[in-house]
């Protein structure tokens, strides 16, 4: 199930001539946010179920030794969109805002400038991979397979360092006009082709095949998108342009990767302090793999929504109507979310013990991390409502406070009680980060009372479903195990469904079912 975004707010704290512009078409407004975060979250889970079948084959064709190289040079590559100092970012930041002003001419000129700048950056962080390759490259009879194979890996990165690059950005231009249904499309075809090509690719040719396979999978997602779009990337240059882009997205850069520490810093704790470390994070991946589908939900929904933010901001210049419409969005999430993770609550350590048992002990840490895990996802939209309205800073502060919380908390967890003690300082960390956020976010724009009011309305769906887990998961039931699970999941869904068909009937069942609604009044 997915959230139900809404249209942009006409609320008595809007400016007038936001709240009675007739260029704002709520109803349509949200029926296509609505659908489109229905089709980003259902793809997104077959464009999982594709991706644990490419894990699987990965798992199959290397050896422990070749995997680990293999996902080194893959975060290198990953890492390289960041060559452009967020430029790219900055790009996508400005363009749904020009467009939503009718500046489509210049939404597109911003593209050419921000590709041209951003091929730049690409090009440079080839050559620098291009010369550690060469400056590591072992010689000698004492060379080994490993180091070969290390600098190999990288000079083949730097090749596909910019055919990357065109792919990334010509997906997030189409995110920027909100083309999520081709964008999806294209997310489940590569991941289809990518489990097929990667199985082919280690057959013929081991950790170069997989390599190989990423290559040709970009180049074809570029010419998919060009089959299906007329949309074409052009370089052009602006130096003014440049340094706007820059200005706008370095601090949203400088967010992002402060975020993704956040998110690596139970595994960072847990390799450093815990007792046998390694072999802890490795239980550990088990806990993450029970909790990480509601960050994943939340993620994809929170990054349909940008874009509407971004235009509700270009059509109202009302920092109040996007922080009133995230507050909707939060509130439509909470009990998909809430729910989902009663269910992991009570379901997984059974399942995913049968389903790995080698990962058994790692199980104990789940269910403390799920409570940060869903906080969490809950702040993703007041995030992007925030980047949206330009508040790059402010955000940075929200941020920091969870992740100092996290960090001391996790470390002394991590001493006193393991991967347990970690999820318990995680869900710390993480309940500071969505309360901070959610101050920053909201707190402005709804008043005191009005954010107290939301809260009051996250509450209500997360206390029910936590309530229902555990009782589902603690209430003594004798018998054997297999009847023991079954009852204690239909406990769950009698507590839990009756809520969901409430949701579902106010939310049209997160964009299934189209309810009919009365037309906006302009006033």
């Amino acid at each position: 199930m997915t959230a139900t975004p809404l249209p942009p707010p006409t609320v008595a704290t809007a400016r007038p001539e936001a709240v009675a512009s007739p260029d704002v078409p709520s109803s349509a407004e949200g029926k296509r946010a609505l659908r489109d975060s229905l089709i980003v979250a259902v793809g997104g889970q077959l464009e999982r179920a594709l991706g644990t079948l490419t894990a699987l084959a990965m798992k199959w064709g290397l050896d422990p030794a070749q995997h680990g190289i293999y996902s080194g040079l893959r975060l290198t590559l990953d890492h390289a969109n960041r060559a452009s100092l967020g430029i790219g970012r900055g790009a996508v930041q400005e363009i749904p805002v020009l467009l939503a002003s009718g500046k489509g001419a210049e939404a597109r000129r911003v593209a050419d400038v921000a590709f041209a700048a951003c091929s730049a950056g690409a090009a440079l962080y080839a050559l620098g991979l291009l010369a550690l390759a060469w400056w590591r490259w072992p010689t000698g009879p004492e060379a080994s397979a490993a180091d070969l194979t290390w600098s190999g890996g990288l000079a083949a990165i730097a090749l596909l360092v910019l055919i990357k690059r065109y792919q990334d950005f010509l997906i997030a231009l189409h995110r920027a006009h909100r083309r999520f249904a081709l964008t999806t499309e294209l997310a489940i075809v590569d991941a289809a082709l990518f489990a097929a090509m990667v199985a082919l690719g280690l057959w013929l040719a081991g950790l170069w095949g997989l390599l190989a396979a990423i290559g040709l999978l970009s180049l074809f997602n570029i010419a998919y998108l060009h089959a299906r779009h007329p949309m074409r990337l052009g370089l052009a240059w602006d130096g003014p342009i440049v340094l706007r882009l820059l200005r706008t997205g370095l601090p949203i850069l400088a967010n992002s990767a402060a975020f993704a520490g956040l998110l690596s810093l139970d595994r960072v704790l847990i390799l450093s302090l815990a007792p046998n470390g390694a072999e802890a994070a490795g239980y550990y991946a088990i806990a993450l793999m029970g909790t990480g589908w509601t960050l994943d939900l939340a993620g994809r929904i929170a990054s349909v929504m940008y874009p509407y933010f971004q235009t509700t901001l270009g059509r109202t210049s009302d920092p109040v109507a996007v922080a009133s419409q995230a507050s909707r969005v939060v509130e439509a999430m909470a009990a998909p979310l809430a729910a989902g993770s009663a269910v992991a609550y009570v379901a997984a350590p059974t399942f995913l013990g049968l389903l790995i048992p080698r990962y058994a002990p790692g199980l104990e840490a789940l269910r403390p991390l799920l409570p940060g895990t869903l906080l969490l996802g809950l702040a993703l939209p007041s995030r992007e409502a925030m980047i949206a309205v330009d508040r790059p800073y402010r955000l940075a502060l929200a941020t920091l406070p969870g992740l100092a919380i996290a960090a001391l908390a996790g470390a002394i967890g991590a001493t006193r009680a393991g991967i347990v003690g970690v999820s318990w300082g995680m869900t710390l960390g993480y309940a500071a980060v969505y309360l901070v956020t959610a101050a920053a976010a909201l707190g402005g724009g709804l008043g005191a009372r009005g954010w107290l009011s939301h809260q009051a309305r996250l509450l209500l769906p997360v206390s029910w479903f936590a309530a229902g887990a555990l009782l589902a998961a603690h209430a003594p039931i004798p018998g054997p195990a297999w009847r023991e699970f079954a009852l204690r999941v239909s406990l769950l869904a009698a507590w839990g469904l009756p809520a969901m068909l409430l949701w579902g009937r106010a939310h049209g069942w997160g964009g299934l079912v189209s309810r009919a609604r009365p037309p906006a009044s302009a006033a």
